[in-house]
């Protein structure tokens, strides 16, 4: 009996865990910075506010739920990311794990960095077009990292995390 009371204990835990996400965006940088929340290629979809533009030292919550796989551009178009920007990428609650980087395939056009709301996860800081590839995809190579196609990408049980533009 106290090993069923513990396994629907654990099940429960977990279930309640992956319900949504809260997301900090930060903006420490000297201007303006617009973000678009994308829900593509996911399935899932954020239902917020879409467009967001942060007053320089401004920052504001998101909610994202369980399963959401997409990403968050600095967009100048506002309307998608399509274009040449950088952008934070997350695939939520994928086998119990938050898989997050920074990608600057598309372009770089502004200092991020992603960090969990736990420190024995990895944050990740990309500020310039040249930022390690440990740190971030580099600018127009698909292929990522080399031999290590996925080095930019973390993995983490947290299920929280602050993006900080101009840390």
């Amino acid at each position: 009996m106290l090993a069923l009371t513990l396994l629907l204990t654990t099940v429960l835990s977990l279930s309640l865990r992956a319900v949504a996400h809260t997301f900090t965006l930060h903006n420490q940088c000297a201007y303006n910075v617009p973000l678009f929340i994308d829900s593509w290629p996911g399935t899932v979809s954020y239902t917020g506010s879409k467009n967001i533009k942060l007053q320089p030292g401004q920052s504001t919550q998101i909610t994202v739920p369980s399963g959401w796989n997409s990403r968050i551009c600095h967009n100048y178009d506002c309307g998608n990311c399509w274009g040449q920007e950088s952008m934070v990428e997350f695939n939520m609650d994928a086998g119990g794990l938050a898989y997050y980087d920074i990608s600057n395939i598309e372009g770089y056009t502004v200092p991020q960095e992603i960090i969990p709301s736990s420190g024995e996860c990895a944050t990740v800081t990309c500020t310039s077009a040249t930022c390690p590839c440990d740190q971030a995809y580099p600018v127009g190579n698909e292929q990522g990292c080399g031999a290590v196609i996925d080095l930019p990408v973390k993995a983490c049980s947290v299920q929280d995390f602050t993006v900080v533009y101009c840390p």
